[in-house]
């Protein structure tokens, strides 16, 4: 059996039921052969970087590693900002590419690139097909580990000895005495919940608890922000208008669960005792002035919680903060907040709301209150603008029991434009919140206060409706909220995706984060 076939075989064992992709007239089509005749499905794209943030978002709604697929040289650099996206997101996949021999001559080597260098600062290892040492489960354990990120596999003959890359998990003290001696002190804690609280399988254990929760954006969903206790997102650079610039200050304890620094904009150490269990090492989370790290141990999860269900606070100050910011958003008018408020509404909150980076996302992150993990996705931690459409497109593929909404921006709309005829040759049930001002609004902000030119800012196309007919999608203009319902009411989701053009005024598009970030 050869070793492609082995590696066939191997991936469909470990239950991985589709992958992505570009393929090659190589070694890369010999795999995706034997893996269909495994019924493992291959979903191809129109850019490799596409495939690797789609097999980012399966891994990260099936806990396995995703898997995406290209050719060598100029395919596997094209899949790099993919790449550097999971990398970036945390999100776990195995990357795969046709690759030469080491010791091929160079006369001999047909657009051949240095994928070692390529690849260092975007993967966590590098591997060859034929070290036996490194199978795909082995890959795939090391793709999920703490920190999770793309491990790459060459398919092709190699020496693993000279190119591996991989990421040393350092320890924690682990002083449960100390981490319970803490505990019972406080009788005002805060939980702030990242997303190896997800990971760790700890949402119910969350929820059930009756102090305030923060999540990191990217965790949204940890905890079900339905709920009393649920406090939204902790950003570090929180204004007046959110829970954290209040009940931070309140709090005697801060307890971080896998609080890292790459999940916050801004690190700063709390003006109380804090605390942090995680099982990254702690380069990770350094910034913050822990006084007490402990690692993520079924006996430490015990003992925390334990603790922690003892105390009961702050649900009448959070209801009362929680109301103030949604009347605020709410006053707007016709912005973000109303759509995100009414698609919630219109599904009764189940679906799926995936997020590009801009304003609408600001809002997004305090507006749209999630009730799972797996019903949210962004590019949380690397505000990597343009990656919601094949987060969206791969969450569809992997679960469309439920819809799913993404929401993208000027900038983002027709960065991975092509991703949408999957949607539509799937008939996935997507809905395209397309929110436009006419300009990159985040960056347009700096623009007004030091009253720079407009024109690097502004965009040239005034409408995507047509753009997005032609693909043969159903596709409308929205401006107000009546509008808007008639368009949710009349959308049969069987039908495939519907996208939705919501222009708003840039004046104040641009004033409805105030206070807010």
């Amino acid at each position: 059996m050869s070793d492609l076939q082995k590696l066939a075989d191997e991936i469909a064992d470990s239950g991985i039921d589709r992958i992505f992709g570009i393929p090659g007239s190589g070694s890369s089509y010999t795999l995706l052969d034997a893996l269909e005749k495994r019924n493992v499905d291959f979903t191809i794209v129109s850019h490799e970087a596409s495939a690797a943030v789609m097999a980012g978002a399966y891994g990260r709604m099936s806990g396995k590693a995703g898997v995406a697929l290209s050719i060598k040289g100029p395919g596997l650099a094209n899949m790099l900002p993919g790449l550097a996206a999971c990398r970036l997101e945390a999100l776990p996949i195995v990357s795969m590419a046709e690759c030469y021999p080491p010791d091929t001559p160079a006369t001999k080597a047909h657009k051949n690139m240095d994928h070692a260098a390529m690849l260092k600062a975007v993967t966590k290892c590098r591997h060859y097909l034929s070290d036996r040492r490194r199978q795909f489960p082995g890959l795939c354990e090391q793709a999920q580990s703490e920190v999770p990120g793309p491990v790459h596999l060459e398919l092709v003959g190699g020496r693993d000895s000279d190119i591996s890359q991989s990421v040393t998990v350092g320890s924690n003290s682990n002083d449960l005495a100390a981490l319970e001696k803490n505990l019972q002190r406080s009788k005002r804690a805060i939980v702030i919940a990242g997303t190896y609280a997800i990971r760790s399988g700890l949402s119910s254990l969350l929820n059930d608890l009756r102090v305030p929760v923060f999540s990191t954006a990217a965790a949204k969903g940890v905890v079900d922000e339905t709920l009393a206790h649920a406090a939204g997102v902790y950003t570090g650079v929180g204004l007046e208008r959110v829970p954290e610039a209040h009940l931070i200050d309140r709090a005697d304890l801060i307890v971080g669960i896998g609080l890292r620094h790459n999940e916050v904009l801004a690190v700063k150490e709390f003006p109380c005792v804090s605390i942090n269990v995680d099982s990254a090492d702690e380069k990770e989370f350094s910034g913050f002035g822990f006084e007490l790290s402990a690692p993520g141990t079924p006996q430490t999860f015990e003992e925390l919680f334990a603790l922690l269900s003892r105390q009961a606070w702050g649900d009448q100050e959070l209801k009362l903060l929680k109301t103030r910011l949604d009347a605020y958003m709410a006053g707007q008018g016709f912005l973000p907040a109303t759509v995100f408020n009414a698609v919630q509404e219109f599904f009764s909150n189940d679906v799926r709301i995936v997020l590009d980076t801009g304003y609408f996302c600001t809002i997004g992150e305090h507006a749209c209150r999630i009730p799972r993990p797996d019903y949210y996705l962004s590019s949380g931690q690397g505000r990597y603008m343009g990656i919601g459409v094949p987060l969206a497109v791969g969450a569809a593929l992997y679960d469309a029991t439920a819809p799913t909404v993404v929401a993208v921006g000027d900038g983002s709309v027709g960065m991975f434009l092509s991703d949408f005829d999957i949607a539509v040759t799937r008939k996935l049930p997507l809905l395209v919140l397309f929110m436009t001002d006419g300009y990159f609004g985040s960056v347009y902000t700096r623009g007004i206060k030091n009253h720079l030119s407009r024109k690097p800012v502004k965009m040239a196309r005034e409408s995507w409706v047509s753009v997005f007919h032609g693909m043969g999608m159903a596709a409308e203009r929205v401006e107000d909220l009546p509008q808007l319902q008639c368009a949710l009411g009349a959308w049969n989701r069987a039908d495939g995706p519907l996208f939705l053009e919501l222009p708003f005024d840039p004046e104040p598009y641009q004033a409805m984060v105030a206070g807010i970030r």
